[in-house]
């Protein structure tokens, strides 16, 4: 089985076509393209990639789509969790019978005020109906999204029972506290910064890098952060660190998805890259303009597009 790649990993955009199906040649393309420019991973059908939009029977569309164009397993991650745990059942099979053993995973979110036992349960009951060795489960932390908190004390239990299956967290909480909690009670965890923000942080205690929206953009601030932590110079990791920083605060500084696909549509001349399913909606002209002034601004530029 592939180990999975530490580093920076972005979490995937998703085209979609006029009609708002999934563009899944475009899809691929820009995988591809995060993966030969700086990203280390791609984590597909996540928050970024809007894949609670999506249907199940999409969704496996999707799961299809990425195992026929070969993406190496160790590189990509896929977003599985739903409210339904047969849902979350079937896609995770389903990501497991693509050859992708590691799956994102949002616990059931829609019921709020939930302890850890409960949390425990939704995990557990998963696993035990997929009942495959090869599963590999990063824990989704989205407490804005979600409504819950996942700390250490549920991460710790939920790693405990099962050691070689749930293996991670994506930390999309913003408290870098939190994560280092994490990297510090459990050594070998593969803990996640939702941002790169806490990139080089994360991987100085020992953590496994960050899974972020941004790097759809930023993915060559990211990957010089990483670079110069891997060759053990760390001014310029820290200097690196600064630059992604600001780059981050200013696309934070516009509503998430719809900038990306701006920015994207913009980069590819393809303006479908706007299309995104309600109730999302693409980013006004006025916006549009500010974003690029503000690009410009950084000196901030992609690498060629796919």
């Amino acid at each position: 089985m592939s180990e999975l790649t530490k580093g920076v990993w972005a979490a995937a955009l998703t085209p979609q076509n006029d009609d708002l199906s999934i563009d899944l040649a475009g899809m691929i393309g820009h995988h591809r393209w995060l993966m030969e420019n700086g990203c280390d991973g791609v984590a597909v059908l996540g928050t970024t990639g809007e894949a609670n939009s999506f249907s199940v029977p999409e969704r496996r569309a999707v799961i299809d789509a990425v195992a026929e164009a070969g993406l190496p397993a160790g590189r990509i991650m896929i977003g599985t969790g739903c409210c339904a745990y047969t849902d979350t059942v079937e896609l995770t099979r389903a990501a497991l019978g693509a050859g992708y053993p590691h799956v994102l995973m949002l616990p059931p979110f829609y019921y709020k005020g939930l302890g850890d036992d409960h949390l425990y349960a939704a995990f557990d009951s998963v696993i035990q109906a997929v009942g495959d060795a090869r599963l590999k489960v990063i824990v989704y932390d989205f407490p804005k999204m979600t409504g819950l908190e996942i700390g250490v004390p549920l991460l710790t239990r939920l790693n405990s029972a099962y050691p070689d299956t749930v293996v991670g967290i994506k930390d999309s909480s913003g408290n870098w506290a939190d994560m280092k909690a994490v990297c510090e009670a459990i050594p070998g965890f593969y803990t996640y910064a939702g941002t790169e923000q806490y990139l080089l942080d994360d991987l100085k205690a020992g953590g496994a890098g960050c899974i972020s929206a941004t790097a759809n953009a930023s993915l060559a601030y990211c990957a010089r952060v990483q670079a110069a932590f891997a060759a053990g110079d760390m001014a310029a990791a820290e200097a690196a660190q600064e630059e992604a920083r600001t780059v981050r605060a200013m696309l934070e500084s516009y509503p998430a998805v719809p900038s990306l696909k701006a920015i994207m549509a913009s980069h590819t001349g393809r303006a479908g890259w706007r299309n995104m399913r309600p109730p999302m909606l693409p980013l006004g002209a006025e916006q549009e303009r500010a974003l690029a002034a503000d690009m410009q601004r950084l000196g901030m530029t992609l690498a060629q597009a796919a």
